[in-house]
């Protein structure tokens, strides 16, 4: 009887060293996978403060507008190949407060990225192509998954094809960014997911995926 006691409580502590070692590891893990993601979001928030006073200084001296669109092409498409990381990351894990708080602040650059090249496009009357795609990102509804995976895979295909014609900004609505809740009002784009084309047109089923072309530039 003792030895059964005493193989049950060697038994126990090594579950329970094994289950701390494994919520330990997990989270060694997670604290690795947000150290990169917040050096790539850094690097993103050099970049979109020097493309902001670049443009400052491209208006005030009335240079040549072509450098602006050259300018925003290249930051939006680092930007670009930094969400498909992020997602590869939301994808793989569990939506954690710290990979929610750096979502957020990704898409804090994202729309000061929108907002600066909707004031590019007034100022210089570039033809630069902007596809906005708006989607929920903590809590998406299972109707809408699927709806959101076919548009995200439909705009992956549409940047290989079109590449630096067109900005494609992946921004999710739901990570409490104020002023992309302002922008929506004023546009007028309640419905998510969206793709919005250069500030006009509006695409929120599959069913008009085809059209998004027709009002590329």
């Amino acid at each position: 009887m003792l030895g059964n006691k005493h193989v049950f409580w060697e038994a126990l502590i090594i579950a329970l060293v094994i289950f701390w070692a494994g919520i330990l590891l997990g989270v060694y893990f997670e604290k690795t996978r947000v150290d990169k993601l917040q050096n790539f979001y850094f690097d993103s928030e050099t970049e979109i403060f020097d493309f902001q006073l670049f443009s400052e200084i491209i208006s005030s001296k009335d240079l040549n507008c072509n450098k602006v669109s050259e300018k925003s092409i290249l930051f939006a498409d680092k930007i670009y190949s930094q969400a498909l990381k992020l997602e590869k990351y939301d994808t793989s894990n569990k939506i954690t407060e710290d990979l929610f708080s750096l979502h957020r602040r990704y898409d804090l650059l994202r729309v000061m990225l929108w907002k600066e090249l909707i004031e590019n496009k007034k100022r210089c009357k570039t033809n630069v192509n902007t596809v906005v795609y708006l989607y929920d990102y903590a809590d998406t509804p299972v109707n809408e998954k699927a709806i959101q995976g076919a548009m995200s895979n439909f705009l992956i295909d549409l940047k290989g094809e079109y590449k630096d014609t067109i900005i494609l900004i992946p921004i999710a609505v739901d990570t409490e960014v104020n002023s992309l809740d302002f922008l929506r009002e004023i546009y007028g784009l309640e419905k998510i997911p969206m793709i919005f084309v250069n500030e006009k047109a509006k695409i929120d089923n599959l069913e008009s995926l085809k059209d998004v072309k027709k009002y590329l530039s």
